[in-house]
Order: C-alpha cells, then sequence, then structure tokens
C-alpha cells in the first residue's frame, strides 16, 4: 500500500499537471496516467473517453498501438459496466473469477481497478490500471484517494475542451452569420434595383399601349386589350415585390387620408374591366348603397392595390360568363368590411392560411388545378395588417371563394403614421 506522503506527492504532481497551460489535453491525459500508474505501482493502464454516444475511445494509455481504438459501449464488457452504473471495479486477492474479471485474462495479474471519469453530473470516460508490481492487490486508499482525484482531474480536463471546442464553434458560426449577413445585404440591393429598374420600361409599356387603344382598329382591339391588361399586372407585381420587402423590414411609412369607400371600389373595378373583358368575366358591385358618402382612414395606394389584387385574383379563378362580387359592408362606426367574391373552384381548408405566405403554389392532383398566390395576397396580408387590420378567407373549397378584408374607419394614431 502507498504511504501517505507518495500519495501527496502523487496529488500534488496531478495538480501541476492540471495547471500547466502548455500541455495539449491529450499529453496532460498521458501525464495524469503515468502519475496514477506510479502512485499505484502498477504497469499498465489507459484513459477512455466517450466518443459519440456509444463509443469510448483510448485517448492515453502505457500501451501506445491502442490509443484511438474505439470500444463499443457494453455492459457485458468491464469498461462498459463502470460507466453504465458509475462504480469502481476492482478484483483483490479474495475475489472470485467472473465473467467480468475473465475479460482481462491477457495481463500478466488478475488484480485490476477501473473507475468512471465524472465531469458535472455525468460520466464522460473511464481510466483503468492493472499489472500491479509486488502484491495483486488494490486497497481502499487507492482506489478513494487516487482514483476519484485523477477521474475528476480528466473530468475537468475534459470540460475544458468541450468549452473551448464550443467557444471555437461559436466564434465560426459568428463569422459565417456576418458573412451571410453581408451577402444578404447584397442580395438586397441587387433585388431592389433590378426591381426598381423594371419599373421603367413597364412603364413605357404602358404608357404606349394606352396610345395604341386610339388607334387600333375594332378588330384588333381586344389583342391590345389583353396586352394591356397583363402589362397593368407586371406593374402592380413590381410594385408589390418592393413594397413587400419595405413592410417586411419596417420601412415602408403609410400615407393616410380621408377616403370614400364608394369611389374607392368604383377605381378598383373601373380599372380591371378590361381584364375581365379578355377572360370572359363580369364584376359586379354589390354593395348596399348608402343614403350618404361612407369614409375611411388608410393609404389609399395601398389599399386599392389590395382590392384589385383580390379582384385579379378572383379573375383567375373564374370561368367564362361567371361574375366577380366585390362590396363592402359596415357593421358600426368603427370597422367596416371589403369583400371579393367568385364563383370559382374554391380553396381547401389545409390551403387556407398558407395562401397568404410568400410564394406559396399546391398542385390539387384530381383536376390539376394550381392554386397559387405568387405575392398578390402575401401583399395584401402585409398591407391589411399595416392598416391594423384582418383578412381572411371563407370557402368550402368546392364551390367558390369570398375575400374579405376588415380595416379601422377610425383617424390612426400618431403611432400608425
Amino acid at each position: 500500500m502507498q504511504n501517505d506522503k507518495a500519495i501527496i506527492q502523487a496529488l500534488l504532481k496531478l495538480t501541476d499537471i492540471s495547471n500547466n497551460v502548455s500541455l495539449p489535453l491529450d499529453k496532460k491525459l498521458h501525464c495524469v496516467l503515468e502519475a496514477m500508474i506510479e502512485c499505484l505501482n502498477t504497469t499498465s493502464g489507459s484513459i477512455m473517453i466517450l466518443t459519440g454516444r456509444k463509443h469510448l475511445e483510448v485517448r492515453a494509455a502505457t500501451n501506445p498501438e491502442i490509443i484511438g481504438v474505439k470500444q463499443l459501449l457494453k455492459e457485458d464488457s468491464p469498461s462498459g459496466w463502470v460507466f453504465k452504473h458509475r462504480q469502481v471495479l476492482s478484483a483483490s486477492r479474495d475475489s472470485e473469477d467472473s465473467a467480468i474479471r475473465n475479460s482481462y485474462n491477457h495481463y500478466e495479474k488478475k488484480a485490476y481497478l477501473i473507475a468512471p471519469v465524472v465531469a458535472g453530473d455525468k460520466v464522460i470516460g473511464v481510466l483503468s490500471t492493472t499489472n500491479k508490481r509486488g502484491e495483486d492487490y488494490f486497497s481502499k486508499d487507492e482506489q478513494t484517494i487516487i482514483i476519484g482525484f485523477a477521474g475528476q482531474l480528466i473530468g475537468a480536463l475534459e470540460n475544458d475542451r468541450l468549452t473551448k471546442a464550443l467557444e471555437k464553434k461559436k466564434i465560426e458560426l459568428q463569422q459565417k452569420n456576418q458573412k451571410l449577413r453581408k451577402l444578404e445585404a447584397i442580395r438586397k440591393e441587387l433585388f431592389n434595383m433590378l426591381i426598381h429598374d423594371l419599373k421603367g420600361p413597364i412603364s413605357n409599356i404602358v404608357a404606349n399601349i394606352d396610345i395604341l387603344t386610339y388607334t387600333t382598329s375594332k378588330d384588333n382591339m381586344e389583342y391590345v386589350a389583353a396586352a394591356q391588361a397583363s402589362c397593368d399586372t407586371l406593374y402592380r407585381m413590381t410594385s408589390d415585390l418592393i413594397d413587400i420587402t419595405q413592410m417586411e423590414e419596417g420601412s415602408l411609412k403609410l400615407c393616410f387620408e380621408k377616403i370614400a369607400m364608394e369611389d374607392l371600389l368604383t377605381e378598383g373595378i373601373a380599372r380591371l374591366h378590361a381584364l375581365a373583358r379578355v377572360r370572359s368575366v363580369q364584376l359586379s358591385n354589390t354593395s348596399a348603397r348608402m343614403g350618404e358618402p361612407c369614409f375611411l382612414y388608410g393609404d389609399r395606394g395601398l389599399l386599392l392595390r389590395v382590392l384589385q389584387n383580390l379582384i385579379i385574383n378572383a379573375i383567375h379563378h373564374s370561368q367564362k360568363g361567371q361574375t366577380v362580387e366585390v362590396g363592402y359592408d359596415i357593421s358600426d362606426d368603427k370597422w367596416v368590411s371589403f369583400y371579393v367574391r367568385d364563383q370559382g373552384p374554391g380553396v381547401p381548408a389545409e390551403h387556407q392560411t398558407a395562401i397568404f405566405d410568400k410564394f406559396f403554389q399546391v398542385n390539387k392532383n384530381k383536376d390539376g388545378r394550381i392554386y397559387t398566390t405568387g405575392l398578390g395576397l402575401t401583399f395584401c396580408r402585409l398591407a391589411v395588417n399595416a392598416h391594423k387590420g384582418e383578412i381572411s378567407i371563407q370557402s368550402d373549397g368546392k364551390k367558390g371563394s369570398c375575400f374579405y378584408f376588415c380595416l379601422p374607419r377610425i383617424q390612426p394614431s400618431s403611432e400608425m403614421k
């Protein structure tokens, strides 16, 4: 049995190893193993650390050939048993042979000592020693003092390694995030530049087509009207792209004004008569006529585009000869509800929330129809929400859909502006 002086010297040596910042981890583990087997007066030993969830890897050993070898965690192996039960496993001169102890029959002597390596409340490895010089026996002092201290020290070293590894990963992640932010800024700048540049030539096309409406013969007028409707849609799409980006970033400022509801509705319908004629669809204002003009406060340009996007969506999902109904209802002095109702195929219940998401598109395999919103409904949702309103859809998924957007009629507060 080692005397107290030898144990104290071993503990001091282990402390020195731990405090030596110039030594790499694997070298420290090797020095810890050397100090441990010297104090225990043995010739063989190893330190194994958990790798992944199912393997122990030899990180230090008196036999350099086994360093790096991985062992599957199995309870029928001595190391696996110690790891799972968190207990020291030892063989003394009085021990009877067992299946576990016989696993060490390749050593010269029978006595061995295996202990768990603990970091915090978790077992992270196993240390073992055998082939004791002199008497083939490990005392209780050797088991509790030396092995316990060495196990805690190895746990602390491994914890330090993991902390440094996490810190390194954190720094790498921060660097990658910084690069991604730069790339995202470049992408946004390029995106906005392209969209803004597109609006110029599209505006020129729209203006020239407007001129053609005065010079084209009646026989060709339907083609001009179709081109005009398509250009209007393209222009609206580019505007939606710009405004969606600004609304998502919170940089779009709303210009509030007093709006006559009937005028807003009439203008929204009037601008889309050409598209409706091309698709042989009727547009009908079905609002209940009021005795006096009704008003709300909002950004007229944005709300007009919300209304037009919903009408265009209804036209595209309507068949020839069908009617799209547009109108508004007033339930009280605080809210107004606009609606656009079509007689199309309807929207399935499982898609009635997703259709307001950006770039949503889904195929309905039964009849080959494609339900797609592109950006139109995303713009509508963001614009209505910016007015502190709500947008929704009612549909049985079989026949027709009705889109509603409710807006407050009251004068907006300074925060909304």
